[in-house]
């Protein structure tokens, strides 16, 4: 029987991480040979009681790695599994109960395959919902959404997103690993880090499968719904757009990045006074999106 470890990374989220346990325990586990590593990043007394609460229901490994960032915590997690499929996910997540074994029998039917990854679909706080703008890829990202209307089969190892991919060991044994320069560290990062490290995997030959069967539910919390969050998703974007750009050889400062934000604020400024509350939105993003560029671009790779 192949040996399954659940990893995820927790930072003073406990309300929700309490439901995303409860959503594991509530899982169809049975003949399974499972494990869940729980990595505290923020190393906080309440995290490690709410993990003991749940010491009993799951086969927990409650670790504490305070060097800051996600993929440090990652690192971490991989030193203490001991699963040949590595299923990551994050601490604000809702499974469906067939999540981790409809992951499994699709590792059985592409023996091949090394990257897996399944459906994201959020669950609103209830009576809310995000609001509807054109750039609905941007919301989709936003709230960490992956449903792509497909088969299951090959696709594309960038649509693997965090909250549901499955990795086998072998990926990590040869070599590759998380970048701990990129991923959730407090507030202002770059997005991207499971894409980032998906996307060196798929260029090494890992082939990456989708598994529609498999899925999760996001848990979006009221604050997520205001636009001061998503100027702030749309900042982070901006930075990771520019330093995952390969093609790039260097990050630069230049003119026509000063001209285009100008033009885009006296346009945000505009629709903030005289427009409808998704035009707001829209241009608000479109101006942040360009900060977070420029940002990045003063910053550079390091």
């Amino acid at each position: 029987m192949t040996k399954v470890s659940i990893i995820m990374a927790t930072y003073n989220r406990n309300d929700l991480l309490k439901q995303t346990l409860q959503g594991l325990v509530d899982m169809d586990t049975s003949d399974l040979d499972w494990e869940v590593i729980l990595v505290d990043n923020a190393g906080s007394e309440e995290t490690t009681r709410c993990s003991a609460s749940f010491s009993t229901s799951l086969p927990l490994k409650f670790i504490v790695e305070t060097a800051p960032g996600k993929n440090n915590a990652l690192k971490t997690a991989l030193g203490h599994a001991s699963g040949d499929l590595l299923i990551f996910t994050d601490d604000d997540i809702i499974p469906d109960p067939s999540w981790v074994k409809s992951l499994i029998d699709a590792a059985s039917r592409w023996e091949e395959a090394d990257l897996f990854g399944g459906r994201i679909l959020p669950k609103y706080p209830e009576g809310m919902t995000a609001q509807i703008i054109d750039d609905s890829f941007f919301m989709q990202t936003a709230y960490v959404i992956a449903d792509w209307n497909l088969k299951e089969g090959e696709f594309d190892a960038g649509r693997i997103w965090g909250p549901n991919m499955m990795v086998r060991r072998r990926v990590f044994d040869q070599g590759l690993m998380f970048n701990t320069n990129i991923g959730p560290t407090g507030n202002n990062y770059i997005m991207g880090s499971e894409t980032e490290f998906l996307k060196r995997a798929s260029k090494a030959g890992h082939t990456a499968i989708y598994v529609p069967s498999a899925l999760v539910y996001h848990q979006i919390r009221p604050e997520q719904l205001t636009h001061s969050w998503l100027y702030g998703r749309a900042f982070r974007l901006g930075r990771a757009s520019v330093y995952l750009d390969r093609s790039l050889p260097e990050l630069k400062l230049k003119k026509w990045m000063l001209r285009d934000i100008t033009t885009l604020y006296a346009r945000y400024i505009y629709f903030y006074v005289f427009g409808t509350k998704s035009e707001r939105l829209e241009n608000g993003i479109k101006f942040h999106k360009m900060r977070g560029h420029i940002y990045q671009c003063y910053k550079g790779r390091n």
